[in-house]
């Protein structure tokens, strides 16, 4: 069985995974991100809305919160800087009910204490005004919202981190790890072989499989890891320019930011996603949830067509809490939590983790010694 050494493992390669290797490599370091699929970021890093999110829904003081503000101005300064393919798009919060204004009222508040810059309430005849489909009392307008080429932007991420001369090896799938002295010898399989690869540091970016490599890696207390549940985003598309230049937002729940209407780069307009929670990980479309759909829509696209409405595609989201059970924040944990020297791990990383994903990998590189 052979063996390698590099200074720092990352375990995953979607955009999390990538914005912390290519910090680590920055510095100078030897990075390796394992990726068990045959190319980067296929699973939950592309499978979302892309949108840059401007951070006003998010609890005050949560990590969502924390990192959102901030990781939208970065967001934009690097595709600036790196000519990732984006459109500052601006985005409506649309209340279509009066019941639905005092949550309206709560969103502006959150959003200013999170430093969400220049967010406005607006009336229904201005929505109107600049989006005539769009029917509502009245909306938050939120100029800091937009659109992001998510394969560019981890293109991106992966040309800097090999420009470092860090690497990814794709088709390696990480099986367990533990510690030796200082070191990490962890059994990868890649390619049909068994290799050790020792480190100095592990950084587990594992997305939805975050638990299990967790659970993997001795001799990590298991109390320190929570459960993740799966709920699955579905998107339907309509294959029309509706004229629609913004993102349109519903009133969010719980679970989700509601089924919004978000936009391509080429202004298509797709909704969603919804929230179906499942227990096995799963990416068809259920044509069934057309109707469901439809429902949502036409609160404030009165004119949408139930025809007019095709399956898209899905992507799954990890949550660290259950359906009921409230609002799911991000958890990463380093040695203060579990008192293992330089082990990360990440759970729940689902939205707005693209948007603050360069954020995430300042923090992240700052918890290893």
């Amino acid at each position: 069985m052979s063996s390698n050494f590099v200074d720092v493992l990352v375990i995953g390669g979607g955009v999390i995974g990538l914005a912390i290797a290519k910090n680590f490599a920055a510095k100078g370091l030897e990075v390796i991100v394992l990726e068990k699929e045959n190319t980067f970021g296929s699973v939950t890093s592309s499978r979302n809305s892309g949108v840059i999110h401007a951070g006003v829904y998010y609890d005050k003081d949560s990590m969502k919160a924390k990192f959102c503000a901030d990781g939208n101005r970065r967001m934009y300064e690097y595709c600036q800087k790196f000519n990732v393919p984006h459109i500052n798009t601006g985005k409506f919060i649309v209340a279509t009910s009066s019941n639905e204004i005092p949550k309206l009222e709560e969103i502006f508040s959150k959003a200013e204490y999170n430093g969400v810059e220049g967010i406005e309430r607006v009336t229904g005849n201005y929505v109107t005004s600049k989006e005539p489909l769009v029917e509502c009392i009245e909306a938050l307008f939120v100029p800091s919202s937009g659109i992001v080429d998510q394969n560019s932007l981890m293109r991106s991420y992966l040309g800097e981190l090999e420009e470092s001369s860090g690497n990814i090896v794709f088709n390696s799938q990480f099986l367990r790890s533990e510690i030796h002295g200082e070191k990490y010898c962890s059994t990868v399989l890649s390619d049909g072989e068994e290799i050790i690869i020792e480190s100095s540091v592990i950084i587990n970016a594992a997305g939805l499989n975050a638990e299990n490599i967790a659970n993997n890696i001795l001799p990590l207390d298991k109390k320190y890891i929570p459960k993740t549940y799966f709920a699955k985003g579905n998107y339907f598309e309509t294959g029309k320019d509706l004229k629609i230049r913004h993102l349109i937002y519903p009133i969010p729940n719980d679970a989700s930011l509601g089924l919004h209407l978000g936009l391509d780069l080429g202004m298509q307009v797709r909704f969603g996603p919804d929230v179906e929670w499942v227990d096995e990980i799963d990416y068809e479309v259920n044509e069934d949830r057309q109707v469901l759909f439809h429902n949502d829509v036409i609160k404030y696209i009165p004119s949408i067509k139930i025809e007019d409405l095709k399956a898209g595609y899905s992507g799954v989201r990890p949550k660290l809490k259950n359906k009921g059970e409230g609002k799911s924040d991000f958890s990463i944990q380093g040695e203060k939590t579990h008192g293992i020297k330089n082990l990360v791990n990440l759970f729940g990383m689902e939205s707005p983790g693209l948007t603050s994903s360069l954020v995430i990998g300042d923090y992240v590189t700052n918890m290893v010694s």
